[in-house]
């Protein structure tokens, strides 16, 4: 950008600068150092504009190295962020690639032997039990209802253990129908 002549006047000092700035943000600068020079001058009657003038200079340059320290601190926590947040990212890949994996594990390569039915009505659930002579079609749509309302009713951890009994239940009975 090419720098520009502006003509400015700060504690009634008249000055010529040049600045590849805009004439907006000069202004501004003028204006805000003009106004801190006036106050110290007016609150103060033993100070000179030269010393008012040094006093604001040393306040923007403490407030420039508190700044420059607070961006270097902040920087660095940007950086723990982006460490962070590439490691939970990575994570985060392997948990669903540990996810898809244990989906697409073939369920039929179990043998039968392996499973453990625990008791009769788990057995039953499997319907690996004989059913008796007087069961017939028209029970499995109420059997299928009281499932469903057993479900609901489980705990979080029984629900997952009772979709893994029912894709057995359904594997055996292709198994048996095929």
């Amino acid at each position: 950008m090419e720098k520009k002549k502006y003509e400015v006047v700060i504690a009634d000092v008249e000055m010529a600068i040049l600045s590849d700035e805009r004439e907006d943000f000069v202004m501004r600068l003028v204006g805000d150092l003009d106004q801190k020079i006036r106050k110290i001058t007016l609150s103060s009657k033993r100070c000179s504009k030269m010393d008012a003038a040094l006093l604001v200079a040393l306040d923007t340059a403490g407030e420039k190295l508190k700044a420059d320290k607070r961006i270097r601190n902040l920087e660095a926590q940007i950086g723990l962020y982006d460490a962070n947040l590439r490691r939970l990212r990575e994570e985060n890949a392997k948990l669903k690639e540990a996810m898809l994996t244990a989906q697409t594990t073939d369920v039929t390569e179990t043998p039968l032997e392996d499973v453990e039915v625990e008791d009769d009505s788990d057995a039953e659930q499997l319907n690996m039990t004989e059913p008796s002579p007087t069961e017939t079609e028209e029970n499995v749509p109420a059997e299928e209802e009281k499932k469903e309302e057993e479900k609901e009713t489980e705990e979080p951890a029984a629900v997952s253990r009772g979709d893994k009994l029912r894709q057995i239940e359904s594997l055996l009975r292709g198994k048996n129908n095929g």
